[in-house]
Formats: C-alpha cells, structure tokens, sequence
C-alpha cells in the first residue's frame, strides 16, 4: 500500500524525520514542500492556479475511483 501525507514540522526536524523514514519503510519519494502561504494571499494568478491544481486532481481521483479494477 501507498501512503501520501503532508505534515508540518520544524526544519530543524526534516533530516532526522527523512533517516527514520528511510531505515524503517521503503521510501518512494521525500519532497520538502515550501510555504506558500503569503503568495496564496497576495497573488490572484498563483490562487487560480492553485485552484486548477485542485480541480484538476478532484478528476483524477474521481476518475481512477471509477475505473479502478
């Protein structure tokens, strides 16, 4: 089974969280997410494509949910 999850730690935390992880699970992909927080707010372009991103995933999902064999 494949587990995606997003969480929020310190950044002092990140290559402790990233060795665990790696010595106990098989890790398919480590990214480090950047905070967009004050670009959301400000930027009227970054939240339509922010918005698309959504959407667009919202489709796929739907879309594997109904086609999964």
């Amino acid at each position: 089974m494949i587990i995606n999850t997003t969480i929020e730690i310190d950044k002092k935390d990140v290559i402790m969280l990233q060795d665990y992880l790696s010595q106990n699970l098989k890790v398919l992909d480590f990214k480090v997410l950047p905070d967009t927080t004050e670009l959301y707010k400000k930027d009227k372009s970054f939240q339509k494509l922010c918005k698309c991103v959504k959407d667009a995933q919202l489709v796929k999902d739907r879309y594997w949910n109904e086609n999964r064999t």
